[in-house]
């Protein structure tokens, strides 16, 4: 039996005033575009998803402060360079997913204070980038392929 592609609630895209938003186990593979017309969110959950690619319409996200992406299937070309230019982003959450690198981006996500990119396919940590990131508290990379030698 096929499952049904999962569709995103067409209305949810008119409640502009939005600030929370749950697609927790929704099915989706991809954030859809409506999702840039809520452009007063705050905190993005996708949870166990099977989401390769968050689009180009999460820069629309000026407001964000939380994305959480766990158990989906992103990777390294899924996730938007603009989301981390996003000047209120401070909780990020990509771990269980398919990373194979820590996106470069990311230095320019100066106000993040969380990062959990554990358990994914990460190899190497750049040695500059986390140079910006001045408020990082919390910083999991646990269960990546780190230590190994290549």
């Amino acid at each position: 039996m096929v499952e049904p592609e999962a569709k995103f609630p067409e209305h949810v895209a008119d409640m502009t005033g939005l600030r929370w938003l749950k697609l927790n186990k929704t099915g989706l593979k991809e954030l859809p575009k409506e999702i840039g017309n809520l452009k007063k969110m705050e905190h993005l959950s996708l949870i166990k998803n099977n989401i390769t690619t968050l689009g180009k319409d999460i820069k629309n996200l000026t407001a964000l402060r939380t994305i959480n992406c766990r158990y989906n299937k992103l990777t390294d070309k899924g996730i938007p360079k603009k989301l981390f230019q996003l000047q209120d982003l401070s909780v990020v959450d990509f771990s269980h997913n398919e990373l194979n690198e820590v996106p470069p981006e990311l230095e320019n996500a100066k106000g993040v204070i969380v990062l959990n990119i554990s358990h994914n396919n990460i190899e190497m940590l750049p040695n500059q980038l986390f140079i910006n990131l001045l408020d990082l508290t919390y910083l999991d990379l646990s269960h990546n392929n780190l230590g190994e030698n290549k």
